[in-house]
């Protein structure tokens, strides 16, 4: 039965890549802009003046100034950076929280602490026009991914590169290139091994591989190769199809080990994020005027409705107490949503809700218009080993921001 349901969804799968080439195609053009793929292993740094190259090595540039935050008591909420961010992560380490980030215009690196109000660069070398810095959970290193220009042929570069605890402002990135025509990255739970969908004659191969690209073991090939990873638990890697509004979607579950394939949920405008136990999923289905978010419990097959209207992946799983998940809501939806809000044509204004997965209760926990006193589209959220802070951008300019909860 389960077979004859497998190929079932695959046929669906099938015929979605030939019905979806124009919706997706939107997506395709917001990755190129923000997350962008990857190139062919090897190869040096691009040279200063090419679309994406490195410029001065010198010291130039200002720290990050203190954002008007003054000597006293820091507020609840506030903005790390004023200029666009490619990626950041929130991690602890000496009983202290610490922020790292990228910043999207030069590509420097920076850090600060929850509790701090000035950021110290930790690294300037420049990368001009990043599209996104993939952190190591501990922030330990960094995958930058960029656009390259090189004799008329113009690709993406993806590389990572180790950040030390004690990493200074003169540090130079030390570059491990990872291949070309990566359409997805993520890190394992520790670490220590990245999984990426390298683009095949027939789809994708799906690698396994050390950070710095060594130690590459392709697990699994499939017949997509446009499809999002994450990875919550050690021996789960889970894909989704790219949402679209009234489209099919799906969420499949890899095993780390072996490469097998479990079908996990389907959903019209699908977006999924597995719990980091990886039995519980809060997911959404959307079309062109509303959205709703659900947990789907994996072992006992229900789905529960939370009556909030917004996307998987505006949220964010807590580290610490794993059955609560934090969500950003918008007020209301723009027309066309999410396929207007992934091209960067549509923009939310957010509050945040807790949502408790054991008794599937969704609480306020903060209005961010009322405190931040401007519309905040919140994505790219992270949250602290102890659930104290809440990492994310604003979508509206890239800015960086943390909540204390």
């Amino acid at each position: 039965m389960f077979n004859k349901t497998k190929k079932i969804i695959w046929g669906s799968v099938a015929v979605l890549l030939v019905v979806a080439v124009g919706a997706f195609a939107y997506w395709w053009f917001f990755m190129r802009a923000t997350t962008p793929s990857g190139g062919e292993t090897g190869g040096a740094f691009p040279e200063a003046g090419e679309v994406g190259g490195f410029g001065d090595l010198g010291t130039g540039g200002e720290d990050a100034g203190d954002l008007g935050v003054g000597d006293g008591e820091l507020p609840r909420l506030r903005q790390l950076t004023e200029t666009p961010v490619a990626g950041a992560v929130i991690f602890s380490r000496g009983g202290q929280t610490l922020v790292r980030y990228a910043e999207r215009g030069t590509g420097h690196l920076f850090e600060i602490g929850a509790e701090e109000g000035t950021a110290r660069r930790i690294s300037n070398q420049t990368i001009p026009e990043i599209g996104a810095a993939l952190w190591k959970p501990d922030g330990s290193g960094v995958i930058v991914r960029y656009n390259k220009k090189s004799a008329g042929t113009e690709y993406i570069e993806s590389f990572y590169a180790t950040v030390g605890a004690a990493a200074s402002e003169g540090d130079a990135l030390r570059a491990s290139f990872l291949p070309r025509n990566i359409r997805t990255l993520a890190f394992s739970p520790t670490g220590n091994t990245i999984f990426y969908l390298s683009e095949n004659a027939t789809g994708a191969s799906g690698v396994l591989a050390a950070p710095d690209g060594s130690r590459k073991n392709t697990i699994i090939d499939l017949p997509l190769k446009d499809l999002a990873a994450v990875w919550p638990v050690n021996d789960s890697i889970f894909l989704t199809t790219r949402a679209s509004a009234g489209m099919a979607g799906h969420l499949f579950a890899v095993g780390a080990q072996n490469g097998a394939l479990d079908v996990v949920e389907s959903g019209v405008g699908l977006t999924a994020l597995p719990s980091r136990g990886g039995t519980v999923v809060l997911s959404s289905t959307s079309n062109e005027s509303s959205a709703t978010l659900s947990l789907f419990n994996r072992t006992r097959g229900e789905t529960v409705p939370l009556g909030l209207a917004t996307l998987a992946d505006k949220c964010v799983w807590g580290k610490k107490n794993r059955a609560v998940a934090l969500c950003a809501v918008p007020d209301a939806l723009p027309n066309g949503f999410p396929n207007n809000w992934y091209q960067g044509t549509a923009q939310t204004n957010d509050s945040v809700w807790k949502i408790d997965a054991e008794d599937g209760r969704a609480d306020l926990a903060v209005n961010l218009s009322e405190i931040a006193r401007t519309e905040i589209d919140v994505f790219n959220v992270d949250i602290s080993p102890d659930d104290q802070y809440l990492l994310f951008q604003n979508k509206n300019d890239l800015t960086l921001w943390i909540l204390a909860l």
